[in-house]
């Protein structure tokens, strides 16, 4: 792979998993609102509910590239661990090839679906329900990079 495509990749998703980090202090934040008007002030904020719901759904589908990128979510060690060492590569790739079009799919119905319900809008939000829908396909998205990053270029695994 070309260097300059790789560096634009792991920017890529070192920005969705910092962008997602961001989305969970926010989530954080809001449950603590929503916790704080409830039991203290006897009176429920609730956008703060369904705004937490939206910004985890989006923090969700953000993460996913970095998890990729990392092989955190490609986990088949056992299996890995059994097979020689040249079947395991055949085996990742058969993984990566699995995951990419799975993540193809999901930006296509994901697409299909944010598309479908671009004139509702989300209750006590007033927002098109669209923009929740549409963390599928970007997520997905912006996850290619990481799964072909992880296989053309895959990470030491941390040993936790």
């Amino acid at each position: 792979m070309s260097k300059r495509i790789v560096a634009i990749c792991e920017g890529l998703i070192a920005l969705t998993h910092g962008l997602a980090a961001l989305l969970l202090v926010i989530a954080t934040l809001l449950v603590f609102i929503q916790v704080i008007t409830r039991f203290v002030f006897n009176d429920p904020a609730t956008w703060t509910e369904v705004t937490a719901r939206a910004v985890v759904i989006w923090m969700v589908f953000l993460a996913a590239g970095a998890a990729f990128r990392t092989g955190a979510m490609l986990a088949l060690d056992l299996l890995h661990a059994l097979l020689p060492q040249s079947m395991q590569r055949v085996l990742m790739g058969l993984i990566s090839l699995l995951t990419l079009l799975f993540l193809c799919v999901l930006v296509w119905y994901g697409y299909l679906m944010t598309v479908r319900v671009h004139a509702q809008t989300v209750a006590l939000l007033g927002i098109p329900t669209s923009w929740l829908y549409a963390a599928i396909p970007v997520g997905a998205g912006l996850a290619i990079p990481g799964v072909i990053l992880h296989y053309f270029r895959p990470t030491p695994k941390a040993n936790v």
